[in-house]
């Protein structure tokens, strides 16, 4: 059987979770340094990395790379502008990443050698990705089938006479962007294994660890919240705020400079003539719909929706409607709609309804045309083969070994197992769900001829077909004309920071604010990909306002910013951005300084909930490694007090400052450390598992501090 063709036809699935970097949820928090500039004069390079250019090519390819690996491991699902966005991001993080690695490789004398990544691909024991390389995988085992990778390689040398060139092509592309993703993983996770070998837990850590584990306490306590003082009360100056900036200088250190803005956003949205327009195309065509007859069906749904029409028996599993119960308990021939969902208007047709088994038993043995044998030659061997199991002179399972070329399955009688409506292809799903057990028949399908026996059917229910009529419901010419004038009318009439504020009150709009933007960012959050706004920021001067820019993810939108914030690496530079943060930072120290100060005569848990109107809470047998109390919540230096030294049953604690009160509380009881007859063992166990924590943190955190100490420079003009 073709194996290029399965990977497109029927085994297009990957194990994802094998995979070591994840494509789906990628979140860029950079420890980038450094900035682009005029040392870059008029080069093409994206970066340099300690005086080392990176190319935009070598980011193109890695971006074709991580596309591939993210379309295979996600089924072919369609990469969006927003996963596109955390693609180059990630890619351009991992390349960076990569090229301070070298450095260390380098000074060490390691490399990844030419039989090391032969090994990594083709080996005894290859990449855990390559194993998961979906055409690799027996789909009788769900295992690795090596030979399977070695069919596949001669097929895309040598492919089949009727095969699509550009097909091949693609396939040759995706699996050379594979290997090549595989042979890059590889360089990073040899480095952090490295690293992560060389941790050990240490003795006094492991007992702590132990120790914490087997302690448990139990406390009152009474949280009184910052807001029972009043603000005025708890007036804050720039002194304050900046001697306390000055006071926790690692706490506001910024590692690459980083932007804000704020902004105005005039989002591209269907009008109410765009909706009316919409549904009322559908509705026009619903009494003919519901006229048409079953032969006329397809046509029908070709001329008029954006969906082609889909020959398929819904259930209750398959259809994921909001509307399915009601759609598929309606009448043969009823017609349901317009109804929107997820942003398209739907028009349903009930085609038919059956009793169908949700999954088949089968074995087939396939029999293929080759250099040796036409087609016509082929279905005569193929009607031989039948008549003679018919004839019972030979049993199925005989002939599958005999006869057969699917090798994932003759040995084994040509037994599919069980499988589900959809998953063969067209043909031999209808024979397999449209007739009963015991039926036998040749099918005749893209792979050759197929004598199918049906073995067995369950789990039987109704399935539905129906005509779907799909429009979408988007924003016509005219609507983004229109909000585009708007955009611009505000852009032409508020041009300085001062009338920008003034803009957005007169004319009603929400100002937005986005900060924490790095000059390598491709996405903002809460805005989608902004690649071209970012280049603006990275161009602009402090409080410069933007042209019209048009965001295009995750749907249009037309974009004025005004630069509020720029902040150089070093320690935070306080301005009016900033500012109100800090400064809510600072008054809730000094609310709670005189909250202290307020209840320093109580001198018991009751006195305190008596004057401050708060109420006495209690959490119950729990240890040092609990993140949350039950009934009270968050309370981390409450837990910390709870097991020191300084906590003694009955007595009231200190006011433990938060940023939102002060906590005080009483220790009820505190049970000693457990003897553990098996302690050894224990301890073993818990070292094990600490250092195995440490060697999966390690990789994040060392990427982080090396990103930090390299000289990064990033050429903002270059950056596409």
């Amino acid at each position: 059987m073709a194996i290029i063709q399965k990977i497109r036809d029927k085994y297009a699935k990957v194990a994802g979770g094998v995979i070591a970097v994840s494509l789906i949820a990628f979140v860029l928090n950079d420890a980038f340094s450094g900035n682009s500039g005029s040392v870059f004069g008029s080069s093409t390079e994206i970066a340099k990395v300690d005086g080392d250019a990176v190319e935009p090519i070598e980011l193109e390819q890695r971006i074709r790379e991580y596309n591939t690996v993210y379309t295979i491991s996600n089924q072919g699902k369609q990469i969006t502008d927003d996963v596109r966005t955390q693609i180059q991001e990630q890619a351009f993080r991992d390349l960076i990443n990569e090229r301070i690695i070298d450095k260390q490789l380098s000074k060490l004398g390691i490399e990844i050698s030419a039989k090391e990544q032969k090994d990594l691909i083709y080996g005894v024991n290859p990449s855990p990705m390559v194993m998961q390389y979906p055409v690799f995988t027996n789909p009788e085992t769900g295992m690795f089938d090596a030979s399977r990778m070695k069919m596949y390689e001669d097929q895309l040398k040598n492919p089949p006479a009727d095969s699509d060139p550009n097909a091949i092509d693609k396939e040759r592309e995706n699996w050379e962007n594979y290997k090549s993703f595989v042979l890059h993983q590889s360089k990073l996770q040899k480095f952090n294994n490295l690293i992560g070998a060389s941790l050990y837990s240490p003795k006094y850590m492991v007992d702590y660890k132990m120790a914490s584990q087997n302690e448990m306490a139990s406390i009152q306590l009474v949280k009184v919240p910052v807001t029972v003082i009043p603000d005025n009360e708890a007036p804050i100056t720039d002194a304050d705020i900046n001697n306390y900036v000055a006071k926790h200088k690692k706490r506001f250190e910024i590692a690459q400079e980083i932007r804000g803005i704020s902004y105005v956003a005039f989002d591209v949205v269907p009008s109410t003539e765009d909706t009316t327009n919409t549904y009322g195309s559908l509705e026009n065509i619903k009494a003919e719909l519901a006229s048409t007859p079953s032969t006329g069906i397809e046509s029908f749904v070709s001329r008029y929706s954006e969906q082609g029409y889909r020959d398929f028996y819904f259930t209750k599993k398959t259809f994921t409607s909001p509307n399915a119960d009601t759609i598929l308990n309606q009448p043969v021939g009823a017609v349901y709609g317009p109804y929107l969902e997820n942003g398209s208007y739907l028009l349903v047709k009930i085609l038919e309804h059956r009793s169908m088994a949700d999954s088949v038993k089968a074995q087939h043995i396939l029999v293929q045309p080759n250099q040796t044998m036409d087609d016509s030659a082929a279905h005569r061997m193929a009607d031989s083969i039948l008549a003679v199991i018919q004839s019972g002179a030979a049993s199925f399972d005989s002939l599958a070994a005999k006869f057969s070329v699917d090798n994932s399955n003759n040995q084994k009688g040509g037994d599919l197992g069980y499988f589900s409506y959809g998953s063969m292809v067209p043909e031999f799903n209808e024979f397999a769900f449209m007739n009963k057990t015991g039926d036998m028949k040749v099918v005749k399908t893209q792979f050759g001829y197929h004598i199918v026996k049906l073995n067995d059917q369950k789990d039987f229910q109704t399935a539905t077909k129906m005509a779907i009529i799909v429009k979408s419901l988007f924003p016509s010419d005219a609507t983004e004309t229109a909000i585009y004038g708007k955009a611009t009318e505000f852009a032409s009439k508020y041009k300085d920071a001062k009338t920008f504020d003034e803009g957005v009150k007169a004319m009603n709009l929400q100002k937005r604010e986005a900060d924490q933007v790095k000059v390598q960012d491709y996405s903002i959050q809460g805005m989608g990909a902004a690649r071209e706004l970012v280049r603006w920021m990275y161009d602009s001067k402090q409080d410069q306002i933007s042209e019209v820019i048009k965001i295009s993810s995750p749907n249009n939108r037309y974009i004025i910013a005004k630069l509020v914030n720029i902040q150089p690496k070093g320690t935070l530079k306080i301005n009016d951005a900033v500012k109100p943060q800090i400064e809510s930072i600072v008054r809730a120290e000094k609310k709670a300084d005189m909250i202290i100060a307020k209840y320093k005569a109580q001198t018991t848990l009751e006195g305190i909930a008596g004057v401050s109107g708060q109420a006495i809470l209690s959490a119950d047998s729990f240890t040092s490694t609990t993140p949350y109390l039950a009934n009270i919540g968050y309370e981390p230096k409450a837990i910390g007090y709870a097991f020191s030294k300084a906590a003694k049953v009955g007595a009231l604690s200190p006011g433990m400052k938060s940023q939102d009160g002060v906590s005080y509380m009483v220790l009820v009881s505190r049970s000693p450390k457990v003897a553990n007859p098996n302690e050894a063992m224990v301890f073993q166990q818990q070292q094990m598992q600490e250092q195995e924590q440490m060697q999966k943190s390690i990789a994040g955190t060392l990427q982080e501090m090396m990103m930090r100490k390299s000289n990064i420079k990033y050429n903002n003009d270059n950056i596409r």
